[in-house]
């Protein structure tokens, strides 16, 4: 098996952060590389490493695995995988011709709720809500990243984990339609709360709404079984799949496999976002 020993980590964040503390209970030593160090990236990569993660702010992205890329580093993204298409044809094209291991992030799929859902199911409804000022407590909210459109903010973006695992278990889109609204000025320019249904090829439909606002954090989703609507809530102590989520990427690595919610799957997703079944009212 391909030997995975050191990953280098692009950000500095809370994520990036708990990424490197997962990444080390797994044996794997960690480099961070902070803002103040994007200048000289290509100096730091050319030292070699088994993994690099990005996760840095969504409207870098695509640049930073490109960086990643171009030394043939397998790659992890934090999600989203791009917030804008800018360099995404180039790196998507170097990526499949060399058919580097790629993965977005995809956390929930490793939540026993997530696994629980039955893809027979002919309708789910999906809720995430938290208030934005509550996010990072240390910083002031309407500076972050997710207040801004330029960085690739919104909550459409935030909380793609919901729609990620609504297309890991149940497959292609036939329609996807929504609204992104904002109801108040917790954000600088973007949408606080987005409410929309997507309906799958296979039949099921699924219902979501996603906000900034939500006093309480919640998380869940109602899924029809037996004629009745069952809530499920996800367990907020739920940390474990984000070491699940990278000790699989690593695994993918050494043995030399395709690993889930590649680049191209990520793609798919966010494509058929940016062109709804029925166009989002105008901002």
């Amino acid at each position: 098996m391909k030997e995975v020993s050191n990953a280098v980590i692009i950000g500095a964040g809370s994520i990036a952060k708990r990424h490197s503390a997962n990444l080390n209970s797994l044996g794997v030593s960690t480099r961070l590389i902070d803002i103040d160090e994007i200048a000289h990236i290509d100096t730091i990569l050319q030292s070699g490493f088994d993994v690099g993660l990005v996760c840095s702010p969504n409207c870098y992205h695509i640049e930073h695995c490109a960086a990643l890329a171009k030394f043939n580093i397998p790659i992890f993204c934090e999600k989203p995988f791009y917030s804008s298409h800018q360099g995404l044809q180039a790196l998507l094209g170097l990526v499949r011709s060399t058919n580097l291991p790629t993965m977005v992030a995809c956390n929930l799929r490793f939540t026993q709720e997530v696994k629980s859902i039955n893809p027979s199911t002919p309708y789910i409804n999906v809720y995430f809500g938290f208030n934005l000022k509550k996010w990072r407590p240390h910083t002031n909210h309407r500076d972050s990243y997710s207040s801004h459109k330029k960085y690739g903010g919104g909550i459409l973006l935030d909380a793609i984990h919901e729609l990620d695992y609504l297309s890991y278990k149940f497959g292609a889109i036939k329609n996807l339609f929504y609204s992104k609204n904002k109801f108040s000025n917790i954000t600088h320019d973007t949408e606080d709360n987005v409410v929309g249904r997507i309906e799958f090829a296979k039949g099921t439909i699924a219902d979501f709404t996603l906000n900034y606002l939500s006093d309480t954090y919640l998380r869940y989703f109602d899924i029809l079984h037996k004629n009745t609507l069952k809530r499920i809530h996800f367990d907020t102590n739920n940390s474990y799949m984000y070491r699940d989520q990278i000790d699989y990427f690593i695994k993918q690595i050494q043995r030399g496999k395709e690993a889930m919610n590649n680049f191209d799957e990520a793609h798919s997703l966010l494509s058929a976002l940016n062109n709804p079944t029925v166009p989002p009212p105008p901002q």
